[in-house]
């Protein structure tokens, strides 16, 4: 269960906002309430409702609001982080402040990408990146570059996600501040989250036991709110657990599985979702139902539209199923792929494309634009308008472009994918030397696929073997002579060829149900691997396929 939508964006901010000195009102109680939030996020809105109920409150209301968004944030409840973050902005008061005003921002931006926001995401994160870099505060500079690095994964551009994240802790890891190193910490959680995500296991594993090394440094400057290393380290060891269980060190990922149990953010039933991802990979199904009740009361009237809420019922649904309850499980399964649709709706309205060459070229022109104002405060506003008009000319005009050449691209892949469909699964001479192997591998595939044996998720080079009688070793060698692949890589290649099949004749279906149909768990796992092997996402292969047929029938 994978809640990736927003949680590793969270790893470090209700420490980087409490961190933030107050600037206004009463300074001791907002310090008092901000140093409580971590552990205590009820118990501080109460306080909060008290305050504001004064005829004389004892802080000011934008600070009230900046409050409450802080700890509904530790709560996980969105829909107020976002309303009190707008109320906070809205204060004329606020932007004599400008410390408190970037958390504002940075809240806001987390909240947006949250629900699929991602051009106001951007917008704010832009408009926050210039007020800290302004202010000389690396720690929010760091909190905004990952939210950045997050919404660059949901829009498909891996390479500059995880640039995001190797900045930030190459310059990060150096510095003596706990803020700046909260924002490291919270980088590597996201870097392990997306590298379980793209299959790459042991570099997960290496990189959560650098964050476990990070975490003691935290300690040792310290500073950190109460709770906070302990949750921390909660998150490490779960990714190590789910990095070392698929790696197959079940001893290692065991014993980091009970490392999680004995930190008290264990204790608090949030806190557990973050083992979940172990719990399923390793089985055991009634600790998954276990962990898992708890979290629904959560949900009630709330918006349900969201990564966390769908993960939740597809691990349920997983569990029933591992349990042989299947009526329960599809249940589940069904409601899931109900929220998923509304989730597509969603990204339907968004310019995933477009969002990312605006940020780009802003991060590109930013210091240009700094550097100048110094010198030409007096010129400023003359050359503004000017200026402005032909940034977003060039920027109109690049989009365009890009837009037509990714149209293009998508479109000759699609044909592709239809052309190669239609040739034989293989396409290699048997000479003399190799028709022996060519045999025995032409027999194997024969029957991996006519039986369908990928579209089990479990399915393996090892199931290879069992189900055929060869050896694993034949197995990969077979493999890499008539495909240059490897056996992961294999089936991977026979189950998104499948998925191509599965669209063209299910259009009614999601796409979340054509990887299930096809062994996916993972819808990430799908999308990087169809990528992989066809340039393209099924998403867009679906969407070409569908213009095609309706030119199609109006040339008829």
């Amino acid at each position: 269960m994978k809640y990736r939508c927003i949680l590793p964006l969270l790893l470090s901010l209700t420490f980087i906002l409490n961190g933030y000195a107050a600037t206004s009102g009463n300074t001791d109680l907002a310090q008092t309430l901000r140093a409580k939030i971590v552990d205590s996020p009820d118990s501080v809105i109460a306080e909060l409702d008290k305050i504001e109920a004064q005829k004389r409150p004892g802080l000011p209301a934008y600070q009230i609001n900046l409050l409450r968004g802080i700890a509904y944030n530790e709560k996980r409840m969105f829909s107020l982080v976002e309303r009190y973050a707008r109320k906070a902005l809205a204060s004329d008061s606020i932007s004599t402040h400008p410390q408190e005003y970037l958390n504002a921002l940075t809240l806001l931006a987390v909240a947006q990408s949250y629900f699929g926001d991602y051009q106001g995401s951007i917008d704010t994160s832009i408009k926050g990146m210039e007020l800290a870099r302004k202010e000389g505060n690396k720690a929010a500079e760091y909190n905004i570059l990952t939210t950045m690095a997050k919404t660059s994964f949901t829009m498909g551009n891996r390479k500059q996600g995880y640039e995001y994240l190797d900045q930030i802790i190459s310059e990060g890891s150096k510095s003596t501040d706990a803020r700046v190193l909260a924002n490291v910490s919270a980088a590597y959680g996201v870097k392990i989250v997306e590298l379980y995500a793209d299959d790459k296991f042991a570099e997960g594993l290496s990189q959560g036991r650098k964050r476990l090394a990070l975490i003691d440094e935290i300690e040792k400057v310290g500073g950190s709110p109460a709770g906070f290393t302990d949750q921390q380290r909660a998150y490490a060891y779960a990714r190590i657990a789910s990095c070392a269980e698929r790696l197959g060190m079940k001893a290692d990922a065991a014993r980091a599985y009970n490392d999680f149990m004995a930190t008290d953010y264990a204790k608090n039933p949030v806190g557990r979702i973050y083992i979940m991802d172990y719990l399923l990979d390793s089985g055991q199904w009634g600790k998954v139902l276990e962990f898992t009740a708890p979290l629904y009361p959560m949900f009630e009237g709330a918006d349900t539209i969201n990564g966390d809420y769908h993960s939740l019922l597809i691990s349920d649904g997983r569990a029933q199923a591992g349990l042989g309850n299947y009526r329960e499980g599809y249940g589940l399964i069904q409601r899931a792929a109900a929220i998923q649709d509304s989730l597509y709706m969603r990204e339907k309205t968004t310019r995933a494309q477009e969002l990312a060459s605006v940020f780009a070229l802003n991060e590109k022109e930013l210091s240009l634009v700094n550097e100048k104002a110094k010198s030409q405060r007096k010129h400023l506003l003359l050359i503004a308008a000017s200026g402005i008009a032909v940034l977003i000319l060039i920027i109109l005009l690049l989009v365009w472009r890009a837009y037509r050449i990714s149209v293009k691209q998508q479109r000759i892949a699609a044909k592709r994918i239809d052309e190669l469909s239609a040739q034989r699964p293989l396409d290699v001479d048997a000479t003399p030397e190799n028709q022996k192997d060519y045999a025995l591998f032409a027999e194997m595939q024969s029957k991996i696929i006519s039986e369908a044996l990928f579209k089990s998720p479990e399915f393996n080079r090892d199931s290879i073997a069992e189900a055929t009688g060869l050896s694993w070793a034949k197995v990969s060698q077979l493999i890499g002579q008539f495909t240059s692949l490897s056996p992961n890589e294999y089936i991977s290649k026979l189950r998104v060829e499948y998925s191509v099949k599965m669209i063209k004749e299910h259009p009614e279906w999601t796409i979340d149900a054509i990887a299930e149909s096809c062994g996916y768990v993972r819808r990430a796992t799908y999308y990087s691997h169809f990528n992989k092997f066809f340039g393209i996402s099924p998403a867009q292969y679906r969407k070409e396929k569908s213009k095609a047929e309706s030119q199609n029938e109006e040339t008829a």
